[in-house]
């Protein structure tokens, strides 16, 4: 089961190295080019803090040689893109992304590191890596997901309306007083005395005025 197990994990990260390279035919285009076009960064940028960090949790993990190699070598990769988008991106974008870069790669993750290894406690530095590798993993593959959540509530609220529209488009809406007095007067007529004890007021009341 130990072999199987290593040699599924060996697969595994094989596959993973594809995919980590899989940006390489567009950085090659980047360096013909020499512009990034309409790329962004911040997938690059994002992705190289992700792997940074699972490079951690393979270090500090007795266990972790496939996680540390494979991720080691996605950090690699994803350094190398994030630096080719640098240099060839327009200065805006530039500026941006550098600032990105400061914040997440040097800032996030040398925090992270700092705290893993002088604040955090020996036997729970691999909970606490692993914690926070795993949300972040979480996070990047659900951020998809915030470009539906204002569509789902257009659809929310469109469906109650078009319901309310269809409940009461046959309904006449009367806001005249005088008019609706007349409908009430020919709904009375139609269907007999209805109020007589309202007749029998206005009958009397008609006799004061006389």
């Amino acid at each position: 089961m130990a072999n199987l197990s290593f040699i599924l994990g060996i697969i595994g990260n094989v596959i993973s190295i594809l995919l980590f390279a899989s940006p390489i035919k567009t950085f090659c285009g980047m360096i013909k080019k020499k512009s990034t076009g309409d790329y962004k960064g911040e997938p690059y940028i994002t992705t190289l803090l992700s792997t940074s960090l699972w490079t951690l949790y393979g270090i500090i993990n007795p266990d972790g040689l496939l996680v540390m190699t494979v991720n080691g070598a996605g950090a690699i990769l994803q350094l190398i893109y994030v630096i080719l988008f640098l240099v060839y991106a327009p200065k805006d974008t530039k500026v941006k992304a550098a600032k990105l870069v400061g914040v997440v790669n040097v800032g996030v993750l040398g925090t992270v590191t700092a705290v893993t290894l002088f604040a955090v406690h020996k036997n729970t530095r691999l909970t606490f890596v692993g914690i926070l590798c795993t949300a972040l993993t979480i996070g990047m593959y659900a951020s998809p997901l915030s470009a539906m959540v204002p569509n789902a509530v257009g659809l929310f609220l469109g469906s109650a309306q078009l319901i309310l529209y269809v409940t009461y488009k046959n309904k006449p809406v009367s806001t005249n007083p005088s008019e609706a007095i007349e409908e009430e007067e020919e709904e009375e007529e139609e269907g007999g005395s209805a109020h007589p004890g309202r007749r029998g007021i206005e009958m009397n009341s008609s006799l004061v005025n006389v």
